[in-house]
């Protein structure tokens, strides 16, 4: 059974982006902080009057969050041509659902790897489930129209 990687692949590129994106937005994001925090150590080491070119420190802070948007951006293009891709793999129905499946399931890995977020213990419960239930979807063959047509006339 052929698995359809492309559709779970563009799941897991979407839950990266938006882990980007939650990064270069969120007011409580580590990475502008941390920037900014190393600037004022690097300043204060290097230059004795750190209130002249202080004035940095915020404008290194805001570069972080632009760079991990135009991140965040770059990822959801190659998360879209995945997901075309792997529509076309197989089909707009087993396509999206192994997408939105995958994307379900990284997103919560990354709460709880990147973000400690706290997960209940149903919660994997109900990820187990969707893993089956992703299984199952990609293990789906399609058929063609045109192999009905043939089966029909053949018997004909």
């Amino acid at each position: 059974m052929p698995i359809n990687k492309r559709a779970i692949i563009s799941g897991a590129l979407g839950a990266t982006a938006s882990s980007i994106g939650k990064l270069a937005l969120s007011p409580e994001s580590p990475v502008p902080s941390t920037f900014h925090s190393y600037c004022h150590i690097i300043l204060n080491r290097y230059y004795q009057h750190e209130n002249d070119i202080g004035w940095i420190c915020p404008y290194v802070s805001l570069g972080t969050r632009v760079v991990c948007f135009l991140c965040m951006i770059g990822v959801n293009l190659l998360m879209v041509s995945s997901f075309l891709d792997g529509m076309n793999e197989s089909g707009s129905v087993v396509g999206t659902a192994l997408s939105t499946a995958a994307n379900f399931s990284f997103s919560a890995l990354y709460g709880i790897l990147f973000f400690e977020e706290h997960v209940p213990i149903s919660w994997f419960f109900g990820a187990t489930l969707i893993a089956l239930g992703m299984y199952l979807l990609s293990s789906v063959t399609l058929t063609t129209d045109d192999d009905d047509d043939d089966d029909k006339t053949k018997t004909d």
